[in-house]
């Protein structure tokens, strides 16, 4: 045994081929019977798994392949072991050769499966099955980690995007700023420049005068130069102040003192309670018409609750109404009657251009004009001097602030008014003005405003179908909501937001109701309603959309389930004016331009 192992050594290290001669188990020489049970033996390749090897080799690490497919394999890989590729070189005198000593001197191919019986063939099936399974399994976990990575790529490309748009904003208007104030500065130059040519032109052409006439001339033109050249630079500087005068800092922290208990108030505030009216109680609702809050002529042309964005359900108890009658009625929800009815010799413009806070109401009348009721008074407008007179240019909308002592004004060109009310004086005075419209093209003009539940946010609906949000905080747009299919924009009538804050609703004057997600800036969903839409609202958690049409009906959807809706209809043909949430959403003011009443829908009393 020991030559055997001897002379195999030789071989090995001399690269010549191994004659297997003893038996595998007995290590005698085989006869002919043996040599025949080592032909049927058969070698796997440990590369291609494929048998028999026509030309089998023996690794030193031990692996047995085909001497082709390994010498390939080295020529790809530069000698590299396909086994151990940390082990050193290997070389093809390094291999040694397996051969089979017997007569025929031939490796007789094992023979091929059959599927020749029904559980082999079920068999079969079943691996092939799991092993279809196992694949299918890792493809859709790999899918679900490259869907949730393009997500994350979406979600930082927006961020990215938002921050361009803003960063681009904020550098075109420093831009504008800097042009101005290089404007000015250049005029104040100029004008003095002038100046001291007149002056130097005077001093030459007296130069034969007595002195006493030189100083008597100049005394005398002196007051008349300097009080142009003051007169210039006071244009000059009202003209930069009209452009980059902002809201007065006691204003402004009035404001933000607000936002911060409201915002700090809003979650507890938007939580439904247990009791809170289910989709199918609004479905149920019935509308119940009482002689109360009757009008003398017919016709009720806008409708707001009393105190705030989220109307009687959101604590406040009251509504305010403008009838045809040119007067405005107070309507208590829990007295149910009429608290009071102030002569205003004035009716709204139309929905949406009424507003109230507390004992602060502002309307727009048809006139686009503008009128505001103080507690039981209706106070003047004041502009920033005692005695200036401010003069309003066709207002198109109107919003109280939750402050009850503020009120956003806009005219159709684009100028946004601040105003704050002087309780002693009863005037509302002039705080600041500012252009709404960040492109002054001739074309686009301010439509409607809205205004943020928070109060530090104001929307302005624009003639192209855009809506403008502006931060009062930095007094600077902070973005603009476009749809995609912009050439088919129309004119934004309506905006109102949600009491959570998160949605804003838009409506335009050929009866699109967009609902837009402002944490995505992106519209949730697009209606189309034929028949136009006058007003809307949200319920005071944001839980139900309803919008009031041009025909007489108020259609109330689920946000989120839009297919969900509950129509709202007793047979009146004329414009919604106003809605009006109740308490828990149990129940709905509605009032129209062809009705006298103020009409309740709720459930009827079992």
């Amino acid at each position: 045994m020991l030559q055997i192992i001897a002379l195999e050594s030789k071989k090995r290290k001399q690269g010549s081929p191994i004659a297997i001669n003893t038996h595998p188990q007995t290590g005698n020489q085989p006869n002919q019977q043996t040599n025949k049970q080592i032909a049927m033996n058969n070698f796997i390749c440990a590369l291609s798994g494929q048998t028999p090897i026509s030309d089998p080799v023996a690794l030193p690490t031990g692996q047995i392949c085909s001497k082709k497919l390994l010498l390939t394999k080295l020529h790809e890989t530069s000698n590299r072991n396909p086994f151990q590729p940390d082990a050193p070189p290997l070389d093809e005198s390094q291999l040694v050769s397996l051969v089979c000593n017997s007569k025929r001197d031939i490796i007789v191919p094992p023979r091929n499966p059959t599927q020749n019986s029904i559980p082999n063939i079920l068999q079969t099936l079943s691996s092939e099955y799991d092993a279809l399974v196992l694949e299918l399994f890792d493809t859709r976990k790999a899918l679900q980690e490259t869907k949730e990575e393009l997500t994350h790529a979406l979600y930082q490309n927006d961020a990215a995007v938002r921050v361009i748009a803003r960063v681009v904003m904020e550098r075109d208007m420093a831009r504008k700023e800097l042009a101005q104030w290089k404007v000015s500065d250049r005029t104040c130059g100029e004008i003095m420049q002038v100046g001291n040519e007149a002056a130097s032109t005077t001093t030459s052409s007296s130069g034969t005068t007595t002195g006493a006439n030189k100083r008597k001339r100049m005394a005398e033109e002196e007051p008349a130069m300097v009080h142009a050249e003051d007169h210039e630079m006071n244009e000059n500087v009202a003209k930069t102040d009209q452009v980059t005068s902002g809201i007065p800092d006691t204003i402004k922290k009035e404001l933000k003192d607000r936002w911060t208990v409201l915002s700090s108030e809003r979650k507890a505030k938007t939580k439904g309670s247990d009791g809170y009216a289910a989709f199918e109680d609004i479905q149920s609702f019935a509308a119940v018409k009482k002689s109360y809050h009757k009008t003398s002529v017919k016709g009720i042309l806008a409708m707001t609750g009393g105190g705030g964005r989220g109307g009687a359900g959101d604590g406040h108890d009251k509504i305010i109404t403008s009838s045809k009658d040119k007067h405005l009625y107070v309507y208590d929800w829990e007295e149910e009657k009429v608290k009071h009815n102030f002569a205003a010799k004035a009716v709204a413009g139309g929905a949406g251009l009424l507003d109230c806070v507390g004992d602060l109401v502002a309307m727009v009348d048809s006139n686009g004009g503008l009128k505001v009721l103080a507690g039981n008074k209706f106070v003047t407008l004041s502009g920033k001097g005692d005695d200036e007179d401010i003069a309003l240019d066709h207002v198109v909308g109107v919003k109280v602030h939750p402050t009850g002592r503020h009120v956003f004004v806009a005219e159709k060109s684009g100028k946004i008014w601040l105003f704050e009310l002087d309780s002693e004086n009863e005037i509302m005075k002039e705080a600041t003005t500012w252009n709404g419209l960040e492109d002054k093209s001739d074309d686009i003009s301010c439509t409607c405003v809205g205004l943020h539940p928070d109060g530090l946010i104001l929307a302005i609906g624009r003639s192209d179908g855009k809506i403008g949000l502006w931060d009062l905080n930095t007094e600077k747009l902070a973005t603009t909501l476009a749809m995609s299919n912009q050439a088919e924009s129309s004119p934004i009538t309506v905006i109102d937001f949600s009491e959570k804050g998160v949605h804003l609703a838009s409506v335009d004057d050929k009866g699109n109701v967009s609902v837009w997600d402002l944490r995505k800036q992106k519209s949730m969903i697009s209606m189309n309603i034929p028949e136009g839409v006058s007003c809307v609202s949200f319920c005071p958690i944001g839980k139900y959309f309803a919008y009031g049409t041009l025909k007489g009906q108020v259609v109330v959807t689920a946000v989120k389930d839009w297919d969900k809706k509950a129509i709202l209809s007793d047979g009146d043909k004329g414009a919604i004016s106003g809605l009006s949430w109740g308490k828990d959403a149990k129940s709905m003011a509605v009032t129209s331009t062809t009705s006298r009443v103020v009409k309740i829908w709720g459930l009827l009393d079992k």
